[in-house]
Parts: C-alpha cells; structure tokens; sequence
C-alpha cells in the first residue's frame, strides 16, 4: 500500500486520469431520459455548463502538465495567457481549478433533479474527473517538487 501512496506521490497519473475522464464526461451522454417509448441522451458538450467543464479541464491541464505543454506545443507561451500561467511556479495553483470543477459537479448534481438511474456515462466519467483530480491535489497539498516524473 506504502508503495502504490508513494508511486502517485511522484507521478501525475492521477491527475492525467481526473482530466481526461472531465473532458470525456462532457461529451458522453450525462442525462438519459425514456419517454414513450423514446430515449433522449443529454450531453454537456451542447450546453454553457459543459462549456465551463471543458475550461475548468483544460486549466487543470495547463497548471499540472505545464512541462508537457511547452515540450510539445512552445508557442503557446508566447501568448499573454501562456506567458501569465509560465509564470506561475507553484504547483498548488491547480487547486483552483480543481475545486471549481468539485463544486461546478456538485452544483450540476444538485440542480438536475432527476432519479439516479437517469445518469449516464458522462455523469460517472466527470464524477471519476473530479475525485482524481482532488486526490491528486490532497495527495501533493505539502510537495513543492516542481520536477515530478510522468
């Protein structure tokens, strides 16, 4: 158990999960309706929410995987964007977007008031999204180490 704790301490596994499965739970079917007899599937990637998911996964993104980014696309940071997030060399600063994308889930959670057995794909995808991503940010809440392994 000690050894699997201190293998996600130096990787970001974890959080390469909880952004994929955010970006996936937004264009799989997160509602699934049957009204007679015809079944309507509700995807976020359609809807402003699904819009604020997608950016919220993408920050994430840019804040734990910033060495990837500029290895494979340099350009990038040499936007005004790109240059404000090179600056920023705290890897704490993916816990904003990691509690928004919580509290976003738990508020699409709470306003769609639908039975259990409704959710979809996507609903499950964007949930899995959300606790990696807070595992992940629990599990380097005090590692200030800038050179984490892939």
């Amino acid at each position: 158990m000690n050894n699997v704790l201190d293998k996600l301490k130096n990787t970001r596994l974890l959080a390469g999960i909880g952004v994929v499965c955010m970006i996936l739970g937004t264009m799989f079917s997160y509602v699934s309706y049957n009204i007679f007899g015809y079944v309507y599937d509700i995807a976020l990637w359609d809807y402003l929410e699904g819009k604020i998911i997608l950016i919220i996964a993408i920050a994430n993104l840019l804040f734990i995987f910033k060495d990837v980014v500029e290895k494979y696309i340099p350009s990038f940071f040499n936007t005004s964007l790109g240059k404000k997030i090179k600056d920023i060399n705290n890897p704490k600063a993916s816990l904003v977007p990691t509690l928004l994308g919580a509290a976003f889930a738990i508020y699409l959670t709470l306003k769609l008031d639908v039975e259990f057995s409704a959710y979809s794909l996507g609903f499950y995808s964007m949930w899995i999204g959300v606790i990696c991503l807070v595992a992940y940010a629990i599990i380097h809440k005090n590692n200030d180490n800038y050179e984490m392994k892939m």
